[in-house]
């Protein structure tokens, strides 16, 4: 039986989701696994602008953000993440705005993320949250494959989202 992303909740990751998160990402290509620690460190030090969805069995969905250290209007979303028996439901457009839609006392006026060019599904999610909240998405490469030096990795090209208010 399929699940439906009203049995869901959203919350604040806790490092003791790492693991979980870990093993979520690693079953989720093409993303970039990431090492334990450093999802330790999303759920330890970024939890404020992170989000897990949970169903009553298990993490299955995970999306780390952070407010850029050099625009603070400006929320970045590094990975975004959704269990396969999940995806095409909308649980990483609700993740979404459950981080947008938090209270906070500086509210991001932009959304920015990085996407390679094959992968289509992040593609849709970014511009149809743009398209949603009627506001512009502006494109350019952030990292080209060069940059990546000896590893076969594909350019990223940066998504910025807005302005906007919540």
């Amino acid at each position: 039986m399929k699940k439906d992303p009203t049995d869901m909740y959203f919350r604040r990751p806790e490092v003791a989701d790492a693991p979980f998160i870990e093993k979520l990402v690693k079953d989720s290509p093409p993303l970039d696994l990431n090492s334990l620690y450093c999802y330790l460190i999303l759920c330890a030090h970024f939890s404020r602008t992170s989000v897990v969805a949970c169903d009553a069995d298990a993490v299955c969905g995970f999306i780390s953000a952070y407010l850029r250290p050099d625009e603070e209007d400006t929320l970045f979303v590094w990975q975004v993440a959704v269990d396969k028996k999940y995806r095409g439901k909308g649980v990483a457009r609700s993740m979404l705005s459950s981080i947008l839609n938090r209270p906070t006392p500086c509210p991001p006026r932009y959304l920015e993320t990085t996407v390679s060019p094959s992968n289509i599904p992040s593609k849709a999610l970014f511009s149809s949250l743009a398209a949603s909240l009627g506001v512009p998405l502006v494109q350019s490469v952030l990292f080209s494959a060069d940059d990546f030096g000896d590893q076969r990795h594909e350019e990223e090209v940066l998504f910025r989202i807005g302005p906007f208010d919540l």
